[in-house]
């Protein structure tokens, strides 16, 4: 019998639950239209707030500025939010955030706009762009370059900026041309440079930084900033390098040491296993790959990747011999770059791609490095004529467009892989769900092992490199980036899903997840830059975890957590 004396919490009936939740709703919505009313009253103008209501046109007829503006580089993913901010200052950064979350808002934070899993914006959030804000300079400080460089940059356009300077610079720059420095930096940085002068985020020296309350501070490695808490805020810029995004607080500029441009630079590849080369078992060319990274004596490589494509498992090849790709970066003649190739890779040759000295270091960069093409197949098959784009120009490389994709990493530790661990990477990259004709219809599965053994970290210890940033791989041997792409044609675009190659995308989708499970002996963790929303946040950021932990609650001002996507730090 029930107690008269107890209180029963009395339960909605299902429609008044719904009403609730639309009363909720409501609210909301109400407080998008608050937000976007209020920061044009204090200045914003049209063209800085974009909804879906927007009259705003762009530059791609049949598309609003909102329209055009919700892209991110994985097509995959796809989301709409709530208000569109074209920040043009950190003043509007910080007066927009704050706005949004006096208001309840949830925001997201865009500069570059690569984030693998597309948390860089979201579906009903209030989107801070960051695109606009372009304040560039170089000081010499001390004798070092500093470039300010703001948050609205990416590749291709600071690059040549940094080369336009006397003497010509640059900074340890990424691969793919379209990337931000914000995300690339706090992410850790890995590209040409890194076993020469580091991941990126060892050349940051200072940020500005809208804290979770809103306060904007600057951080710099050498001034005694006041503060009650840390005189130099040295813990918040070790966070910054390599800790990944947004956690700590948006950050609007960045101060990053750069270097001259060295007189003459080699890009080269050597190609193994495909129709017109010579065949090389996959087993010994990691492990080739791999005597070379980890040699004292290969300083004049100043970068490298190796790319090896997931094959059928029905291949007949006996010892595995799969098509791969070496990608280097040769400071020195070309001349030594052959006596080099021909003491390491014995019967191979080295192909040309470019050479880049301090007159013509330009935005071309190396999108080849990370991604493959449609480009590469065609031009393979000299289909090239036939193919045009709808202007009529010629079909160019896509290396560094939009275009869907899913991504997961692993890293191989200081130790490097077993003899055990080479063979399951091999057979992880032979499997049943990789069909043989999908490349030749623009999809493609493979993993690139990017190098950071190097002259950079062989002279620092462990503790030394733990000390400086927060990534927590510095002395790692490489990472795997396990990737699968569908990069269709001009003309199977067009068609949408009426197109062959989603006949093969769900399996090539199923190899990923299979692939982030695979055991491999010597690696752990994995690269916020190759973000996949399935690996859990701690195993991002190792032995940094914890402190970057109390780094967030000491210094981000943001109790309530505003400062939040799914792979934040807490």
């Amino acid at each position: 019998m029930n107690n008269p004396n107890t209180v029963h919490e009395v339960s909605q009936l299902p429609h008044e639950q719904l009403k609730s939740a639309q009363s909720l709703m409501a609210t909301y919505w109400n407080n998008t239209l608050r937000l976007v009313q209020a920061l044009k009253s204090s200045g914003f103008k049209d063209d800085q707030l974009l909804t879906q209501a927007s009259p705003s046109v762009s530059e791609t007829p049949g598309l609003t500025g909102y329209q055009a503006q919700t892209l991110i580089f994985n097509t995959r993913l796809r989301f709409n939010p709530a208000v569109i901010v074209m920040c043009e200052s950190t003043e509007n950064v910080a007066q927009a955030y704050k706005q949004a979350i006096s208001l309840n808002l949830p925001i997201r934070v865009r500069s570059g706009g690569h984030d693998h899993e597309g948390e860089c914006t979201g579906t009903d959030v209030i989107l801070l762009d960051l695109s606009r804000l372009k304040e560039f300079n170089v000081k010499k400080v001390n004798g070092d370059y500093i470039a300010n460089i703001d948050s609205g940059y990416r590749f291709f356009q600071v690059v040549p900026k940094l080369a336009d300077n006397n003497p010509p610079l640059t900074i340890p720059h990424g691969t793919c041309a379209t990337v931000g420095l914000a995300g690339f930096i706090q992410g850790g940085g890995w590209g040409p440079w890194t076993r020469s002068k580091g991941m990126c985020c060892e050349s940051l020296v200072g940020a500005t930084v809208v804290l979770g309350n809103g306060e904007v501070i600057e951080v710099n490695a050498e001034d005694d900033i006041v503060d009650a808490n840390d005189p130099s805020h040295k813990k918040l810029l070790w966070a910054l390098r390599g800790g990944g995004a947004l956690s700590y607080g948006i950050v609007t500029h960045f101060k990053v040491k750069a270097f001259e441009i060295p007189d003459e630079i080699h890009r080269f590849v050597i190609n193994w296993n495909t129709n017109d080369e010579h065949a090389l078992s996959t087993l010994e060319l990691l492990s080739q790959w791999e005597d070379v990274i980890n040699n004292a004596s290969t300083d004049k490589l100043v970068g490298t990747n190796l790319k090896i494509n997931a094959i059928a498992a029905n291949s007949q090849n006996k010892p595995l011999c799969h098509p791969s790709t070496m990608y280097g970066y040769w400071q020195g003649s070309w001349q030594a770059l052959e006596q080099f190739v021909s003491n390491h890779f014995p019967n191979s040759t080295p192909i040309h791609q470019g050479t880049d000295t301090k007159a013509n270091y330009n935005s071309a960069l190396m999108g080849n490095w990370s991604r493959n093409s449609l480009f590469d197949v065609l031009k393979k098959q000299k289909r090239l004529g036939s193919l045009a784009n709808a202007d009529g120009t010629p079909f160019t490389p896509d290396f560094d467009a939009p275009a869907p994709h899913k991504l997961t990493s692993k890293v191989v530790k200081g130790s490097g892989l077993t003899k055990n661990g080479k063979e399951q990477l091999i057979q992880s990259l032979t499997s049943d769900l990789i069909n043989a004709k999908s490349s030749d219809l623009g999809l493609f599965s493979y993993v690139t092992l990017g190098a950071i053994a190097g002259p950079f970290y062989n002279e620092i210890s462990e503790k030394e490199a733990n000390a400086r940033v927060s990534f927590p791989y510095s002395k790692s041997q490489y990472t795997i980036q396990y990737q699968t792409w569908w990069n269709e044609s001009v003309e199977l675009k067009e068609q949408g899903q009426n197109n062959e190659v989603y006949n093969y995308i769900n399996r090539a989708m199923d190899w990923i997840e299979v692939s982030r499970e695979t055991q491999i002996e010597g690696t752990e963790g994995a690269f916020i830059s190759f973000k996949d929303s399935a690996i859990p946040t701690k195993d991002y950021f190792l032995g940094s975890y914890e402190d970057l932990m109390k780094v967030k609650e000491r210094y981000s001002r943001d109790p309530a957590n505003h400062l939040r996507s799914r792979k934040t730090i807490i």
